[in-house]
């Protein structure tokens, strides 16, 4: 399901991405988010700040599916990633050594 879930997105947004080069699939944030939480059934596991103002969401649900959205300052947000599998640690874990 999930290698559907970029394509069908990227089918959704193209009206809302400028015809100039842009690199990363981008949307109004009302509209990913329906994507992410609406359609995929994920739930918001982890935010932050990140640089010039923009926030860094990771979205995920029970099965391990996950995506990554980066939400600008102008209210657009950008499909950084997805994927599957993901594992949740408890707390924060050392950057070095096994992934555990």
């Amino acid at each position: 399901m999930l290698r559907l879930f970029v394509p069908a997105m990227l089918s959704i947004m193209a009206p809302a991405i400028p015809s100039s080069a842009q690199t990363l699939p981008c949307a109004a944030r009302e509209r990913l988010l329906g994507l992410v939480i609406d359609q995929q059934g994920q739930a918001r596991l982890a935010s932050g700040e990140a640089a010039q103002g923009a926030t860094i969401e990771l979205f995920a649900d029970d099965s391990g599916d996950w995506t990554l959205l980066l939400t600008l300052p102008d209210g657009r947000s950008c499909l950084l990633a997805n994927g599957r599998n993901l594992t949740a640690t408890r707390g924060l874990q050392p950057a070095r050594g096994n992934p555990a």
